[in-house]
């Protein structure tokens, strides 16, 4: 049905001319409309740079070489045994912190759901925030101070105590350079990991506190047989955020100890740093940044599937 104004109508009135043509074809092409510019977005951020990341990698660029070579940085990838000490240190950084983080951040998440005063939790919650708007640098460059073996602050401290007769070169030894470095990035993370878990805490509902409440179930109980299954899919989501960024930290092992002492903590993307900025050897900086991504979207595929079954078990 029309008239003589440029209308027709079935059922609804739907303008004619260029505004109807733009209306129809948002109708038309609505998913192309939605998810159009997030897929540009995901080409331009990740994809390319991952093609471009890839083309490197299958090129030889030791010294003034520079051809192609397809599995010539990938065999001298694998044989190195310096790249292995390097995912070895960087396995173990990545789920020291992701202890430490998931640990303190339940913890501090339990204590912040007991607060019932909400002003006075959003003040805390504001407070713990203030760690995680640090620059990731600042962070190391930070406890590098007070952890120096001369005039760091934390052996000022233990000294005094009487629980050291003498200054420890923290950041000297293998074993509490990595110990620190861990403590580092940890302290940097564990403010999101309290965000998250607590907001999985208060999507608890009350009545079902009330109801193992009044069934006579001791707090040990009711923490395993009603948070935990109720915080499974923010336990999942935190801990795989919290590892994918330790596993590829640089800032903070960079600038508090450079990868030593004597490369103990030398991670994945300090290595990648060495090979990449100081010997300009791209090639190889390439693959082993590309192995970097690819073991992180494997772990990232298999979590997510773990969270989708947390939910249905939930559900």
């Amino acid at each position: 049905m029309s008239d003589d104004a440029g209308f027709y109508y079935d059922g609804s009135e739907v303008h004619s001319g260029l505004t109807g043509r733009l209306s129809r074809a948002v109708n038309d092409h609505i998913r192309l409309f939605l998810l159009g510019p997030a897929l540009l977005s995901l080409l331009v951020v990740f994809v390319y740079p991952v093609g471009v990341l890839l083309w490197s990698s299958l090129r030889e660029t030791r010294g003034l070489t520079n051809e192609f070579a397809p599995t010539a940085n990938f065999a001298r990838m694998f044989s190195d045994p310096s790249f292995w000490n390097a995912v070895e240190r960087t396995l173990v950084y990545s789920f020291g912190s992701l202890t430490v983080t998931m640990v303190a951040g339940l913890g501090f998440a339990l204590a912040l759901n007991k607060v019932v005063n909400r002003r006075v939790r959003d003040a805390y919650t504001t407070l713990i925030l203030l760690s995680w708007a640090v620059p990731l640098s600042i962070v190391g460059l930070t406890w590098q101070w007070m952890f120096n073996g001369q005039l760091g602050v934390v052996n000022r401290i233990l000294v005094d105590l009487g629980l050291l007769s003498e200054p420890v070169s923290w950041l000297g030894n293998s074993l509490t350079a990595m110990a620190v470095v861990i403590l580092a990035d940890a302290w940097s993370r564990i403010p999101f990991a309290t965000i998250v878990l607590l907001a999985g805490l208060q999507s608890i509902p009350q009545e079902m506190y009330d109801a193992v409440r009044v069934d006579g179930a001791t707090t040990f109980q009711r923490f395993r047989h009603l948070v935990l299954p109720y915080l499974r899919p923010s336990l999942f989501v935190a801990g795989l955020i919290t590892w994918m960024f330790a596993f590829r930290a640089f800032a903070i092992p960079f600038s508090t100890t450079g990868g030593g002492p004597a490369g103990a903590t030398e991670t994945l993307a300090i290595y990648i740093h060495r090979f990449g900025v100081q010997l300009f050897d791209f090639g190889f900086a390439s693959a082993v940044s590309l192995f970097l991504v690819v073991v992180t979207l494997v772990v990232a595929a298999f979590y997510v599937t773990r969270v989708l079954e947390g939910i249905r078990e939930i559900e």
